[in-house]
């Protein structure tokens, strides 16, 4: 869940993305939390395809 965010933490973070919401509301996101969504998003559309859930890999 994103949190609000008030107007001095949107200045002094890069906001790279955005959220409208039902209601219309604009919602900024900071990286992390574009990111975040992005990943989220292509894991269930992957796991809505078939593909079953990645296992961690380490390098």
């Amino acid at each position: 869940m994103m949190t609000k965010k008030t107007r001095t933490s949107l200045e002094s973070e890069s906001r790279v993305g955005f959220r409208i919401h039902s209601n219309g509301e604009v919602e900024m996101l900071t990286e992390a939390e574009t990111l975040a969504l992005i990943l989220r998003a292509f894991r269930e559309g992957m796991r809505r395809a078939g593909w079953s859930r990645l296992a961690p890999t380490f390098h």
